[in-house]
């Protein structure tokens, strides 16, 4: 790499100018990947932090709690399966004022009092022992909701007490409540009889949390029992603006990635234009086809690490600082490594067409042009 070096000393303004837009590039890509995985977040998590590996829902309502509902016969079948626990599962999103008439935007989600759900839940043990009472993940308590308020349900008229505070959980964007089954059903069904839970309500649910044993054929039990059974992961989708969330800012660093190959392979294209005469004399004075690609790949790989390295950095510490706020947002060292890698992968690839162009220089026509 004596060439690929010495060029980067002579010529550093060009290359450090490539370095920056590379680098630029890096951040842009750190930052929406950040960005990214906030969302993810924001949209799934009270789903993910269940202790549920499966999900029993409403035959062809796509996993989305809104659009699907189980009676009680059909979760109590489900749990008779040998080797599945099964338990209600009810979520509708609300909108509440807390205490000081604050407007907050919720998910109430229903589990069963004493059962594996509420078991799992920092301060689960408190649901069912207080009429009405709730538990509110930070999310809420972030606007100003304390235990022992009590938030009303604006569309219901439900008064929730809270006894409890869990860590951030949301699903669809909203900060989840956790409720007893019984006061999720009476603020879902109840709200057109004035509170009062209707006979035509008892039992019911939004779908069925699962606790799956290897070894189930699932596939069987969904077809005999008239159920839609997903895995957790496979549930995600039925998030609100999960699946065009995920592919839009799928799509804008993929496009990223093109963009990195294309400026990388165009400024090298045009360095070795320039450079063929250098070119020409190596091969001339006896220097191997094989010995110059791996000078240039080894100078395209050096200012494609240094400059994605550099901007990794750089977009982690802006991320650091946007973290925590009001937008969704969140820092994860496997994705930006990952990110890094695909990065400098893509700029490799664009570098190719230049290479190739090494490759094809001809000594005696590269000299006598230069002469």
């Amino acid at each position: 790499m004596f060439v690929g070096l010495r060029d980067l000393r002579h010529a550093w303004g060009r290359f450090a100018l490539m370095g920056s837009v590379i680098a630029l590039v890096a951040v842009l890509t750190v930052l929406l990947t950040g960005l990214s995985t906030g969302l993810v977040n924001s949209g799934i998590s009270g789903l993910r932090a269940m202790p549920i590996t499966d999900l029993a829902f409403q035959p062809k309502t796509n996993s989305t709690f809104s659009q699907s509902t189980l009676d009680a016969p059909t979760i109590a079948a489900l749990g008779r399966q040998p080797g599945i626990d099964a338990e209600p599962l009810g979520l509708t999103f609300f909108n509440a004022q807390g205490a000081t008439g604050t407007a907050v935007s919720i998910a109430l989600v229903g589990i069963e009092p004493g059962g594996f759900m509420a078991n799992s839940l920092v301060g689960g043990s408190h649901l069912g022992g207080t009429p009405a009472g709730v538990i509110v993940s930070r999310g809420v308590a972030a606007d100003g909701v304390h235990v022992g308020d009590r938030v009303t349900l604006t569309r219901s008229g439900v008064a929730l007490h809270v006894v409890g505070i869990a860590p951030t959980a949301t699903y669809g964007h909203a900060a989840v409540v956790y409720a007893p089954i019984s006061l999720w059903r009476q603020a879902t069904y109840g709200q057109v009889t004035g509170g009062v839970l209707p006979p035509s309500a008892q039992g019911l649910a939004s779908a069925a949390a699962l606790q799956v044993r290897s070894g189930v054929n699932l596939s069987g039990v969904g077809k005999r029992l008239g159920v839609d059974i997903v895995t957790k992961q496979h549930a995600y989708a039925g998030s609100p603006g999960y699946s065009a969330e995920t592919a839009t800012m799928s799509l804008i660093i993929d496009f990223l990635y093109v963009i990195a190959a294309l400026v990388v392979g165009a400024f090298f294209t045009v360095w070795t234009i320039q450079r063929q005469a250098d070119i020409g004399l190596l091969t001339a004075l006896g220097a191997s086809n094989g010995l110059v690609l791996r000078d240039a790949l080894g100078q395209v790989a050096l200012v494609m690490v240094g400059a994605t390295a550099t901007g990794a950095l750089v977009g982690s510490g802006v991320g650091t600082l946007i973290q925590g706020g009001t937008v969704p947002f969140a820092l994860q060292a496997d994705a930006i490594v990952t990110a890094a890698v695909i990065l400098t992968v893509a700029g490799l690839a664009g570098s190719l067409v230049a290479v190739r162009r090494v490759a094809a220089v001809d000594p005696i026509i590269a000299l006598g042009a230069a002469s």
